[in-house]
């Protein structure tokens, strides 16, 4: 962003970006004497140079300047950053090579994931260029087009390729090549979330990446459900192969999470919740029944006023019980109400004498 910014600034000043640079962080304060000093001392190794404006960056509360060098230096010379009133100064600047280099590293990246330059131009459908012209195509067009395309999809451009996984096997001693369990674990859930490919892709994947007696559990569940989900598949992966001590460690954790003195019951809340999506994560405590045990945890573990006891204890014998959300609604409802009744009772006994006020009665002539 502080680049673009200095192109832009470099732009309507008419000009070079590549004899310019800017310094951000300066205080908003700081007078312009102070910043001339400051960079006289600093940037001397540079030769001359002028100042040529003075801008405020409101939301980082702070300010801007630009720089014209006069003299061909050395960008070497340039500091990265200055100390400066009130921290230190960051110095902005464009080096010569900078535009190649950006598109050394976009056409390395779209190597690694299989695509090019071409390829990335037509998904983007961006008019204007054939798809021969893109390797041309200057950086800032491209981030343009790139930021254009990727702020307004709601998937990845790009089509999805063969990416290869880490090794599970299951056995107790891992090869040198291969992931413990919870490592792969979090592969695996990351292939379910958020991989925008289709079922069967994922199947592939996952598949690939099981060796010895984790492939066969995996071939094992395909046999007796040959439509067998990834989710489901990742699921009974961590019944067979999770870790039985961590799962019940996990679910002691959360049963014995008690209000410690002086929380309020909302901050004891929600510090369970963390460790009550850790134990359905591990599978030791069932999904389908958290919001029962959240309820009861909150009973049996909270300090609670008599009001919300019994507004807790009706929604149990109801048989209702609420999510997270709802929970911590009735409960910041009932904290308010007591806050409100607390200020209430210390206005009135702050001063017994408030009725008739406080009169300093001067003599009257």
């Amino acid at each position: 962003m502080a680049l673009a910014l200095l192109e832009d600034w470099c732009r309507i000043m008419s000009v070079d970006e590549q004899k310019s640079l800017m310094v951000t962080g300066i205080p908003v304060g700081c007078e312009e004497a102070e910043i001339q000093e400051v960079l006289q001392d600093t940037l001397k190794a540079l030769g001359r140079y002028r100042l040529l404006g003075k801008i405020v960056r409101k939301q980082e509360n702070t300010s801007a300047v630009l720089l014209e060098l006069l003299g061909d230096a050395d960008v070497s010379e340039i500091p990265r950053e200055v100390q400066g009133k009130g921290g230190v100064w960051k110095v902005v600047f464009k080096t010569p090579n900078q535009d190649a280099e950006f598109l050394e590293r976009l056409h390395l990246f779209l190597e690694k994931e299989g695509q090019t330059v071409q390829g990335m131009y037509r998904a983007l459908g961006h008019e204007g260029a054939s798809p021969g012209a893109a390797p041309c195509l200057s950086p800032e067009l491209l981030a343009q087009v790139v930021g254009q395309a990727v702020a307004h999809a709601p998937q990845p451009l790009l089509p999805m390729r063969y990416r290869k996984l880490r090794l599970f096997s299951g056995n107790s001693v891992p090869g040198p090549e291969e992931d413990s369990f919870e490592v792969w674990l979090s592969q695996a859930e990351e292939i379910v979330r958020e991989w925008p490919v289709s079922e069967s892709e994922k199947k592939r994947w996952l598949a690939e990446s099981l060796r010895g007696p984790a492939l066969d559990f995996l071939r094992i569940l395909q046999a007796d459900d040959p439509s067998v989900s990834v989710q489901e598949s990742v699921e009974a992966f961590q019944q067979v192969f999770g870790s039985l001590e961590s799962r019940r460690a996990s679910q002691v954790r959360y049963l014995k999470t008690y209000q410690a003195e002086g929380e309020k019951v909302s901050a004891y809340v929600l510090r369970l919740e963390m460790l009550l999506r850790r134990a359905v994560e591990k599978r030791a405590i069932p999904k389908n029944i958290a919001d029962h045990v959240r309820l009861e945890q909150v009973l049996a573990g909270a300090s609670l006023s008599e009001s919300l006891w019994c507004r807790l204890r009706e929604l149990r014998d109801q048989a209702h019980y609420p999510g997270f959300l709802e929970l911590m609604r009735v409960i910041r409802e009932e904290e308010e109400e007591e806050a409100a009744y607390e200020n209430e009772k210390n206005d009135e006994h702050d001063d017994p004498d408030d009725e008739y006020g406080h009169w300093h009665k001067e003599p009257i002539y």
